[in-house]
């Protein structure tokens, strides 16, 4: 296949199938020579002219992508696991007497929406080799086989058969009753400029995506007095893969892409079903350890003392909420101040900092945007000199933030000049560590995240380098004593035989959440499964497929690009219109292929490109810088020779 045209391939946001089965399409490519070698470019051969004085080891980036694709399962693998852990689940649930243990199995539709009594044993779900059997209904599980009584589901490796709706899927064919969809391997079309399918109607070209069902076909199936069969739901639910922007498609370089690997949806399915309270070590000691080891663990990558504390969070700016309400409290006791309190922040920090103020009640607090550098940095003279001029017109500077991997950039404040100044002025210092904080696992990045263990307190998500589901930060207060005062609780009378022992420090005492999804299998799975080592590969990888589009596009004369530091990197084309970079951004995502965005940056607009999927790989960036030589020449600008690192 020739990997310069992926103009056939379907649009990248209306290709739910694919991506949910890891159906991708292989692409292979390689380099014969480490000083030459060529493309096609409409029926033309040119050369890639090869840079004297760019040494890039595609060895060991190879190394690192077959490592990465570990956590890549397939979908057999992920079937094999559910089942696994729906075994374990209905082992658990059996032990409890439950009367219908799994907790899913549907009743027949003569009894639903009627006051009938169903028997125990009626429904007869069964499946597969292993004969695993829980509760009174008889409930099996294995690998590939199911059956069902009334609906008469069966399923196997290869086809799936199910009544009343009569839906069946095989390799080269799919077939469903009341929506009389039929797909075969000559019934989908998929052009350069068009994308169809069936009922819905999708087409997308250039410039238009069009849907045949009108805008109130797009609600979710509504909650009704009655239930409807577990086919329907289904069916509804997976419209949503329409309109979801691919998170985990290799294709996804736009904004910071969220990733999540199969054990951990498998940690969230097992949180859900034996669903813990996992904020207090009386409700479930074990539960609440699996938390505190990746805090502690967390907490050891960056440099912190066992005293430190921290919790899981919904997400980053829940964690730097929980973060700066303890510097509010320990820098700012008193309400009356908070009008004359500053936070100070530079032009490129994320704009859930200052969001977190309002939450706080401190909307009144005076907020200073410290312009970057030249390397996109915080220039600390100028912050020193906003705070000598604040404290000189008595107002309180209380807090400033860093950040290691701006959303923008990905560049990485001095932390350690930042400190000198908080520690001048008596200030709180916390760390952004949100999209760049697990680089740290790499070797070649930890210089980056120096001084980042003086920091009062930090904040990163698991979600985007540890690829857990959307919805997983995680706070980090050096001194956990502060922490735990800042969230000091009165608990009722109705725990007061909960009480544990004094050096029990419950995550309910660490934060204001207290009905908090058990997070940690969502995390603690895969690394467990994985082990470090393969997040540290999979993230290195990321950091050198950067590197080699950053060296890829610096050859090209009509490109200006930004070196970066972890995986983010901005070009654009220089000399010309803002329009017309937007014009070259919409001819290079114009096949649904890749997503990118802009952004601007000291007044100037870049096309922005962010690798952090783990499936994302050196052939995927390869496609992508075809296309923006594609990009170039279709826009009749001056061809060059273009540069390849090898």
């Amino acid at each position: 296949m020739d990997v310069t045209n992926f103009s056939s391939q379907p649009h990248w946001r209306h290709c739910y199938r694919n991506i949910c089965t890891d159906n991708f399409v292989e692409r292979k490519h390689s380099f014969p020579s480490p000083f030459t070698t060529s493309f096609k470019t409409h029926s033309r051969t040119k050369k890639i002219t090869m840079s004297s004085e760019v040494v890039f080891n595609l060895e060991y980036l190879t190394r690192l992508e077959e490592s990465a694709r570990t956590l890549e399962s397939t979908p057999q693998q992920r079937s094999e696991m559910m089942f696994k852990a729906q075994r374990e689940v209905d082992a658990y649930l059996e032990q409890l007497s439950l009367d219908h243990p799994t907790g899913w199995v549907i009743p027949p539709k003569e009894t639903q929406g009627q006051d009938k009594l169903v028997q125990p044993g009626q429904y007869q779900v069964q499946s597969g080799p292993n004969q695993v059997q829980s509760g009174p209904d008889r409930v099996q599980s294995g690998p590939y086989q199911a059956q069902s009584g009334p609906d008469q589901v069966q399923s196997g490796p290869d086809w799936v058969q199910s009544a009343p709706d009569q839906a069946q899927s095989g390799p080269d064919r799919v077939q469903s009753g009341p929506d009389q969809v039929q797909s075969g391997p000559d019934q989908v079309q998929s052009g350069p400029d068009q994308v169809q399918s069936g009922p819905d109607q999708v087409q997308s070209g250039p410039d238009q995506v069009q849907s045949g069902r009108g805008p109130h076909e797009t609600e979710p199936l509504p909650i009704q007095e009655n239930g409807v069969s577990i086919d329907e739901v289904l069916r509804d639910f997976s419209r949503i893969g329409n309109e979801m922007e691919r998170e985990g498609h290799p294709g996804h370089m736009a904004y910071v892409p969220g990733n999540s690997t199969a054990p951990a949806a498998i940690g969230d399915f097992l949180a859900a079903s034996f669903n813990p309270y996992s904020l207090n070590v009386a409700s479930c000691r074990r539960a609440v350890k699996m938390q505190q080891m990746i805090v502690q663990w967390v907490g050891r990558l960056f440099g912190y003392p066992s005293a430190c504390a921290g919790n899981l969070t919904s997400g980053g700016t829940v964690a730097t909420m929980v973060a700066m309400t303890t510097a509010r409290d320990h820098k700012v006791p008193r309400s009356k101040d908070y009008s004359r309190s500053v936070l100070y922040l530079s032009e490129l920090t994320h704009d859930g900092v200052a969001k977190c103020l309002s939450t706080l009640g401190m909307r009144e607090a005076v907020v200073r945007k410290v312009p970057v550098d030249d390397k996109y940095r915080m220039d600390v003279n100028i912050l020193r000199k906003f705070i000598e001029n604040d404290v000189q017109n008595n107002l309180l500077p209380f807090l400033v933030v860093a950040t290691t991997g701006t959303t923008d950039v990905g560049s990485v404040d001095p932390v350690p000049a930042i400190r000198a100044v908080a520690t001048q002025y008596n200030m709180w210092l916390h760390v952004d560590a949100c999209y760049g904080g697990f680089f740290v696992l790499c070797n070649s990045a930890k210089h980056l995240f120096e001084g980042v263990e003086t920091a009062d307190s930090i904040a990163v998500d698991p979600h985007k380098g540890l690829y857990a589901p959307f919805g997983t930060g995680l706070v980090l207060v050096r001194n956990g004593t502060l922490l735990r005062n800042s969230n000091t609780r009165q608990h009722g009378n109705y725990m007061q035989d909960q009480l544990t022992n004094p050096e029990d420090w419950n995550p309910e005492d660490l934060t204001f959440e207290q009905s908090a999804h058990f997070r940690a299998p969502r995390v603690l799975l895969p690394l467990q499964l994985y082990g470090v080592a393969t997040f540290r590969d999979a993230l290195q990888e990321k950091l050198e497929l950067a590197k080699y589009l950053y060296l890829r596009l610096k050859g090209q004369a009509h490109i200006q690009v930004v070196e970066p530091v972890l995986s983010t990197v901005l070009f654009r084309i220089p000399g010309v219109s803002d329009n017309t970079n937007r014009a070259l951004l919409r001819e290079i995502t114009t096949d649904g292929r890749f997503f990118i965005t802009t952004t601007t940056v000291k007044g100037v607009l870049y096309l922005r490109v962010i690798i952090f999927c783990y499936r994302t790989h050196r052939q995927d960036v390869d496609v992508f810088i075809n296309k923006v030589k594609d990009a170039v020449v279709k826009m009749e600008l001056p061809e060059v020779e273009f540069c390849h690192a090898g």
